[in-house]
């Protein structure tokens, strides 16, 4: 086992802090723990992935405050001396298995307190679950962290690697709704990986991506275990103490 740990400041919202310990596997995959904090909510994480990169499982817990408890540092204390507590809580299981070529989700949900009135349901409508049989991979708004399965399985942190199209489970925060979201991954522009070594010695490489449902089309610089360093106008790594 190697275990990294890995931190992300948004850049899109300076207020979002990405955490992340990962143990990756001499055999491939990975075992991880998060947990992404804004001015809003907190979310907790885990995720497992096997040998070939493939998400397992993953859950998430979501605490959101109140607009007038908003604070820069969700961990200091409020005027009274206590901690801020939390308005309402959301909670969201996700189990991946194999069944033939077709990927077969499952989810359960759960949610108490005053959940905003503009969220939607949690997880994949029943209805929904076909439009997932192609989906791999959990991919976990604004965290970087979740890129790293594609990258690692598809091998485009390896140049001359052409367009592969794939389809995620999109998990949206704070609400916790999962969409099916269609995206491209490929290996980044010609030469443009030394450049950026250069800017960064923990840049190994660089990987194009595009998403097909939303305006995304960036290139990742990309450390030596496939865990993004930059991601443009949403994240960059930051140094651990």
């Amino acid at each position: 086992m190697t275990t990294v740990e890995v931190v992300w400041r948004g850049l899109d919202d300076e207020s979002r802090l990405d955490v992340a310990s990962v143990e990756f596997d001499a055999d491939g995959g990975f075992v991880a723990t998060g947990r992404q904090s804004t001015e809003r909510y907190r979310a907790q994480w885990d995720l497992v992935v096997d040998s070939s990169w493939r998400t397992r499982l993953f859950t998430v817990d979501v605490e959101g405050y109140a607009p007038s408890s908003a604070a820069e540092d969700l961990d200091a204390p409020d005027e009274t001396g206590g901690s801020l507590e939390p308005v309402w809580q959301r909670h969201l299981n996700l189990w991946r298995r194999d069944e033939g070529s077709r990927s077969v989700w499952r989810c359960e949900s759960g949610e108490s307190g005053d959940v905003p009135g503009d969220f939607g349901p949690i997880g994949i409508a029943d209805d929904a679950l076909e439009l997932f049989v192609e989906a791999l991979d959990v991919d976990l708004a604004g965290c970087p962290l979740t890129n790293t399965m594609p990258i690692r399985r598809l091998g485009v942190d390896a140049a001359g690697v052409g367009e592969r199209p794939i389809t995620t489970a999109w998990v949206s925060l704070p609400d916790l709704a999962v969409i099916p979201s269609a995206q491209v991954y490929s290996s980044g522009p010609e030469g443009l990986s030394d450049i950026a070594s250069a800017l960064d010695d923990r840049v190994v490489s660089v990987v194009h991506y595009r998403s097909a449902t939303r305006d995304v089309s960036v290139d990742l610089a990309v450390d030596a275990h496939g865990l993004v360093v930059t991601y443009p106008e949403l994240a960059a790594r930051i140094d651990v103490d």
